[in-house]
């Protein structure tokens, strides 16, 4: 969208406040930063807008900003806000813009795709738990009737839109060849076993366009592209996806990447119980006669060296050794003891 204001004889600016469109004259966080996110869900929830700093109130007269604290501002602490009273979550960005020698700030959403956006909670007489925010012309209040009646009856109608647009598609397939992508406890059903994905990267997930299948040549059969970084549970027999770009890290690179010897990675795993989260690690068999290898995901790393960072490497390490210690020499005594059975 191109940056600019269309402004009358008097330097009045002609296009008012809307449903979509609010002037501030300068951002301000407290108390005001909520009231203009209060803004931004009713316009959310309308077909979205934008809030404009740097306009004079009331005449809406182009001054530009006075103060620096909108660039000052990361957007994590709005972004805090706005889950923090607010579900579910917006669409929603900053900007700085330069007209006519001037810097304007812009708080932009976009339609919300799940309607309606809630308080979550009471903030003073700003926000009240459970209200409905909508923006009308000029203005952001509670919802009425009508507007409340027409996004419920919407997100009826696209639900029941997905309802068929899912039934063609497993009629079209067949239903023995539909596996299911449960985005909401990260898993997807493949038969009788399951691919565990990491919550925090559903959203990085991308499927070739909706509804279309690349076949290969004289087989007919269709297939499914995922992108993303996953980090599963892998059915090793009937994957879908490479268990090798989702566990990359064999124990030696692992050691490597986190800078331990032989017995401290030993001890790590064993003090983490790594082999036993299927998020974090697999077993990939290579033939019959194969040990299988333990491959581990990018993430193991991450957590580990946090770990390290909020114990100590030191103290970390001295723990997992010790519980490492612990169980060798458990170990020990017990096959000692069931030899001495025999």
């Amino acid at each position: 969208m191109a940056f600019s204001f269309e402004t009358d004889s008097k330097g009045y600016i002609k296009k008012r406040e809307s449903f979509n469109l609010e002037y501030k004259q300068n951002f301000q966080l407290g108390d005001n930063l909520l009231k203009y996110i209060k803004t931004l869900v009713g316009m959310a929830n309308n077909k979205g807008g934008q809030i404009v700093f740097g306009i004079k109130d009331s005449l809406h007269i182009l001054l530009g900003m006075s103060n620096n604290k909108l660039s000052e501002t990361d957007p994590k602490v709005i972004d805090i806000k706005v889950r923090e009273y607010f579900s579910p979550d917006i669409r929603w960005q900053s900007a700085i813009q330069e007209f006519e020698g001037k810097k304007f700030g812009v708080l932009s959403v976009e339609e919300a795709e799940e309607k309606p956006v809630v308080c979550k909670k009471n903030k003073d007489d700003i926000l009240r738990e459970g209200a409905i925010y909508y923006r009308y012309r000029g203005e952001t209040k509670e919802i009425e009737y009508p507007e409340l009646k027409k996004i419920l009856d919407k997100e009826r109608e696209k639900e029941r839109i997905l309802w068929i647009k899912h039934i063609e598609k497993i009629a079209m397939v067949g239903p023995q060849n539909i596996h299911l992508l449960d985005r909401y406890n990260g898993e997807i059903t493949y038969g009788d076993s399951k691919i565990l994905l990491d919550k925090s990267l559903i959203d990085q997930l991308k499927f070739i366009k909706e509804g279309h299948f690349t076949e290969k040549e004289g087989e007919g059969l269709p297939t499914l592209k995922l992108v993303g970084t996953i980090d599963g549970l892998v059915d090793v027999d009937n994957a879908i996806i490479d268990p090798n770009v989702a566990y990359p890290l064999t124990t030696g690179l692992l050691q490597k990447e986190l800078g331990l010897n032989q017995y401290e990675m030993q001890a790590v795993i064993y003090s983490l119980d790594l082999k036993s989260k299927p998020k974090r690690h697999t077993l990939i068999m290579q033939g019959e006669k194969s040990n299988g290898i333990h491959k581990y995901s990018k993430s193991v790393v991450s957590v580990v060296q946090k770990l390290m960072e909020q114990r100590g490497k030191e103290a970390f390490l001295n723990e997992c050794t010790e519980k490492y210690k612990k169980y060798i020499r458990e170990t020990k005594e017990k096959n000692q003891r069931m030899r001495k059975r025999k």
